[in-house]
Formats: structure tokens, sequence, C-alpha cells
């Protein structure tokens, strides 16, 4: 099916027609696009007529709403004009970032040995867990993460309280974790309490065994490469943002949502 879409064998594959709904074409473009978005291969015949074929299903839908007019609803209007923009600003960026200078070797290897714990010393953090809803009115948290020395201490404070708490098993592999949680973890042994906490839930985590699972050099040099990456466009992006905002002018009418 895709094979005739291929860049080098049909530079026009992005208008070429692979099926008709009462007249309305669904292009080679599209489906691409679905692939991308599904992280699929384009060489992938399964996934790709998996996706024709919903492809196809949406645009049978697209044609009923339009008969019946849905597409001038203020929420469908309001819907578009949202996509619009969000498509617009990432292909702003998608542009700019396009220039952007890729990590160099050297800046890799630097990355790699100064971070250890995500890649030589990457270490394996298997845990035993207690989740309670996050409920201040009923239970001092601070007074537990300060007393508490093992998960059944807690255990025994929720109890006392009449919290209900659910168990299980969870772990953490050093280099997936977000650098706030790495700082706190990456110091623990055997048997100390972790905290994590949002405003719906706590999890109290126990480490039950640390084992390390050094990462290998191929692998490493590829994840620092996207890290890296990223931090550069994200830098980029501020500093893009930043830039504009300093040549616009901005208000924001709504006083409560003005507060800073």
């Amino acid at each position: 099916m895709l094979a005739s879409c291929s860049g080098q064998n049909n530079p026009n594959h992005g208008s070429q027609v692979l099926a008709t709904v009462n007249g309305d074409e669904v292009t080679a473009f599209a489906l691409q696009s679905e692939l991308k978005g599904a992280q699929q291969h384009e060489n992938d015949q399964d996934a790709a007529r998996k996706l024709l074929a919903g492809l196809i299903d949406r645009q049978l839908l697209v044609q009923e709403a339009i008969k019946l007019d849905l597409e001038r609803t203020p929420e469908v209007v309001q819907a578009v004009e949202s996509a619009k923009a969000k498509i617009y600003a990432q292909a702003y960026l998608s542009k700019k970032l396009a220039k952007i200078a890729t990590a160099s070797e050297s800046d890799i290897n630097t990355y790699i040995d100064s971070h250890p714990e995500k890649f030589r010393h990457r270490k394996v953090f298997k845990m035993q867990d207690v989740v309670f809803s996050n409920d201040v009115a009923s239970l001092d948290l601070a007074s537990l993460e300060k007393d508490a020395v093992t998960l059944q201490d807690v255990q025994a404070a929720l109890d006392t309280k009449g919290i209900h708490y659910e168990t299980g098993a969870s772990q953490f592999v050093t280099d997936r974790l977000p650098e706030p949680v790495l700082s706190k973890i990456k110091s623990m042994k055997k048997g100390d309490l972790l905290f994590l906490h949002n405003h719906n839930n706590i999890i109290v985590k126990s480490i039950d065994d640390i084992t390390e699972q050094p990462m290998s050099a191929e692998h490493a040099h590829l994840l620092a490469e996207r890290l890296l990456n990223q931090q550069k466009q994200q830098a980029f992006i501020a500093k893009e943002v930043a830039r504009l905002k300093a040549l616009s002018s901005i208000e924001v009418v709504d006083a409560k949502l003005n507060k800073q």
C-alpha cells in the first residue's frame, strides 16, 4: 500500500489518493501523518490498513457532521481555532528548532561523565508502596514524614486515624527519573522511606532492594544526546517566547487570572 508513497520513488506522494469516501479523498499524506502520530513505521502494512480504515470511518462521520451544520456550532468553531493555533505555533517552533545545532560528541561525553547515576552507575530501586488520599484535615503529613521509620509505622499511623490505604510494589530506574526525584533517591539505602505527594494522593515508598544495572555505552550515548538536544530546544523555546513577549503588548483582562 505504502510502497508507492516513498519520497524517493514518488515525489508527489503527499497528494496521492489512497481512497475516496463519497467523493472526498483520503491521501497518502494523511495516512503518513497518522502513522507518525501512532509511532508506526510507514512500511508496517497492518498498521497502515488499520489507520486507513480509521481515516475512512472518520471521514464518514465528518460528512454527517457537516450535513447537520455542526461545524458552525460555537464549541466546534472554538475547538478548530484552538487546534489551528497549536498547529501554527508548533510549525513555527519546528522551523526554528531545525536550525539549532545538535549536541556535540564532547558535550555528550561530558554529560555522561557528570551523570553517573544515569549511566555507569544506573540503579534499579525496588519498592513496597503504601498509597492513600491526601487529606490534610485527618493527617499531619509533616509529623508522619518525621516520625515514621518503616512502612509498618506508616500503616500503623494510618490505621490509628482510620485512613484507608492500598499497598503495592513498584520500581524506579534512575535514568528515567525526573531530577527532583532523582536528587532525593540517589543517596538512599535499603529500608529508607520516600514520600511522594500531590494534591490528591500520598505515596510512601520503602526501598526493598537496590541493584546496579550500568547502561551500555551505545544506549548511554543515544540517551545523553536526546536529553541534551531536548535541553537545548527547551532553552531556545523559553528564550524565543521571552523575546516575543518583550516585543509585544500583552494584557490579561480578567483580574482573577492576572494575579502573579
